[in-house]
């Protein structure tokens, strides 16, 4: 069995579900709050994969963990997945499923890694410089780590940008290691 193609099956017919009834929106932060879910609770899988617990009882849990305000559609689609006992595929659906809606929307997706907290103004030049390539809306995600020590790193798709003086420091060690070998 094919993991890959069967979830991207189901992720594919739940955005034209979706599309057809304009709730692809708030299917998407359904799905985003369920992937989360799947972060910071590890033992949620295990349990929806537990024989031991009733479908109704999963049900609950996967409604719980994505959000009090799940779309009659994601609903419908969990009641699904749990008839066809594809439970063990949720977590890669919803995240198959946010990158179809995503390039549905021509929505980019960035990371940018920084030692300090960016400004606003640096953050809209880096949306306006993308959004003017991409032609169309973009998402941010920013996040702070000291230990690149200054600099940055900045991905976009399979681009990588990375600039921080921790990997620069590494490369003249390892220039310098080298050369002390040669």
């Amino acid at each position: 069995m094919n993991i890959g193609i069967i979830s991207t099956r189901y992720a594919r017919a739940l955005l034209s579900h979706a599309l057809e009834r304009g709730t692809e929106d708030a299917v998407y932060n359904n799905t985003l709050r369920l992937s989360q879910s799947f972060l910071e609770v590890p033992e949620l899988e295990s349990a929806l994969l537990s024989p031991a617990i009733k479908r109704k009882e999963k049900l609950s849990l996967i409604v719980t963990a994505s959000g009090s305000d799940l779309s009659a559609e994601f609903h419908n689609f969990l009641r699904l997945i749990l008839a066809k006992e594809r439970e063990a595929l949720l977590k890669s659906i919803c995240l198959i499923y946010q990158d179809l809606h995503n390039k549905y929307h021509n929505i980019t997706i960035c990371e940018l890694v920084t030692s300090i907290p960016v400004s606003h103004e640096i953050e809209e030049k880096i949306r306006r410089i993308v959004t003017y390539r991409t032609r169309g809306p973009v998402i941010i995600n920013k996040r702070v780590d000291p230990e690149i020590i200054g600099g940055y790193v900045f991905e976009i798709g399979d681009y990588r940008l990375d600039s921080t003086v921790r990997t620069q420091l590494e490369s003249i060690k390892r220039k310098l290691t080298e050369s002390e070998y040669q």
